[in-house]
């Protein structure tokens, strides 16, 4: 595939365009709760951390260093990340039978998911991923159909890096090995080369495993834990699991992923069948997962990224009806998505207090400044949040001041890991903000607790949002 030539000119331009698009709108959002939490790890750089590998870390503290610690540094991988992915799913789906047409429509059904209008600004461990399973998918290919050296060499590093990114790349390693046995490649099993690709994907994720051999093993347990986190089947649960899914991927969209994993399967081009192989896998894992824990949309993305597209290919041509669904669930979730960004943005549109969704990305600026303003003597005073949501994006704005946050809770997490000197006997600086309320008198002890000040967070905001108060002499929660 030459990306030089004429047929591929649409699909460029797209991508380029809709990466320029994101650039603009990136430095006019707040940082989200979860990619404020990853932009901490650049700051507070580690072999790995308590909740996911540090690749996502490492990542931004290569961007951050290069455009800045703000929201424009914070977001250049992500959409870079997502203009490299859609030309690798473009790739994918190309190689089929050639045909560029139908290739950049499926391209422009991948952009039109909402989800991934946001994991390709904010930068998340699933974002790497993204970046990882093409690649994946075709050195598997490579390696089945000549076991040089190289081949072997490529898939340790890839899925070593994929490691590296996140705890779930354990699920790639099913379907390439079943791959190997439908193909009867047990030759490969036996290899010396295969050891090799073996050291090399260990030696990549080593840092993960070092980390994991000092603090107890608690990033596995906890992992253990956060993805089944019940014994018993919760059917409310499942239900808004797949509800959140359906919402997430565009519901116009969202059926045609399990038509595109059919033809897959059903594909004797054998990019498409390994791509159905690692689809079942994820799809039954998280299936699975979801029965005993709520799954958050975004957990199940890589299947949706593979075959939706893959749906799209094989059933725009399929019929004029077909035709038409899909020409009006793509311009539906291109011109949402194009709203969504655009009001993100301007804040143009004036919604009421509690139905804003600009209330949980804008204003940590000002509440940083506002709560910075009480603080006299950084040694004796400091500023509490009592939500890891809140504290994530309050550390990071937090960087211009030189006082320190903490997140006053009673869970073990990677906040604890951060803070190098404990909060008790710190006059805190209390954040309170409405949509997570809590009573400070009766949730910390403290000689007393004082009300300082209240303001909004925007303009348009009717009433106060955020309320400070001061505990005096904190000494843990109640």
């Amino acid at each position: 595939m030459h990306l030089a030539s004429k047929e591929h000119r649409p699909l460029l331009l797209f991508i380029s365009f809709v990466a320029a698009f994101r650039l603009l709108i990136a430095p006019h959002l707040g940082l989200g709760a979860d990619e404020a939490h990853y932009l901490i790890y650049a700051l507070k750089l580690d072999w790995s951390y308590f909740d996911h590998p540090p690749l996502v870390g490492w990542t931004q503290y290569i961007f951050t260093s290069i455009f800045g610690i703000n929201e424009f540094g914070a977001r250049v991988s992500a959409i870079t990340i997502g203009f490299f992915t859609s030309l690798f799913v473009y790739k994918l789906i190309y190689q089929i039978d050639s045909n560029a047409r139908l290739a950049f429509i499926s391209i422009l059904a991948l952009n039109a998911m909402f989800i991934f209008n946001a994991l390709f600004l904010m930068l998340m461990p699933d974002t790497l991923l993204f970046f990882l399973i093409v690649p994946i998918i075709f050195c598997v290919d490579a390696l089945s159909k000549n076991d040089n050296f190289n081949n072997f060499l490529y898939l340790g590093i890839l899925v070593g890096l994929a490691g590296l990114s996140k705890y779930t790349a354990i699920l790639f390693l099913p379907p390439i090995i079943l791959y190997f046995l439908i193909k009867k490649r047990y030759d490969l099993f036996i290899s010396p080369k295969l050891f090799v690709s073996i050291a090399i994907a260990f030696f990549i994720i080593s840092p993960v495993i070092y980390w994991n051999i000092q603090n107890d093993w608690m990033s596995f347990t906890y992992q253990s834990q956060h993805v089944v986190g019940s014994s018993h089947i919760n059917w409310q649960g499942f239900a808004q699991s797949f509800v959140a899914q359906l919402v997430a991927y565009n519901p116009f969209l969202f059926p045609l992923s399990f038509y595109g994993l059919y033809r897959a399967f059903k594909s004797k081009n054998e990019p498409l069948f390994i791509a159905a192989l690692f689809g079942a896998t994820l799809l039954i894992f998280f299936t699975y997962s979801s029965l005993y824990k709520t799954a958050l949309p975004h957990w199940s993305a890589l299947f949706y990224l593979l075959f939706v597209p893959i749906g799209v290919y094989y059933l725009y041509e399929k019929t004029s009806l077909w035709k038409k669904y899909i020409k009006f669930s793509i311009g539906f979730g291109l011109l949402l998505s194009s709203l969504l960004y655009i009001e993100i943005a301007t804040k143009i549109i004036p919604l009421p207090d509690e139905n804003s969704i600009q209330l949980d990305v804008y204003g940590f600026e000002k509440i940083m400044q506002e709560a910075n303003e009480h603080i006299k003597n950084p040694q004796t005073q400091a500023i509490g949040v009592t939500l890891w949501t809140l504290a994530s994006r309050a550390i990071v704005y937090n960087e211009a001041y030189n006082s320190e946050v903490y997140l006053l809770d009673d869970r073990f997490d990677q906040f604890d890991i951060w803070e190098s000197k404990s909060p008790l006997s710190k006059d805190m600086i209390v954040i309170d903000i409405n949509f997570a309320h809590k009573n400070i008198e009766q949730y910390m002890k403290c000689d007393s607790v004082k009300k300082l000040n209240s303001f909004k967070l925007l303009e348009t905001n009717k009433k106060d949002n955020i309320t400070l108060y001061k505990c005096s002499n904190y000494q843990g929660i109640r």
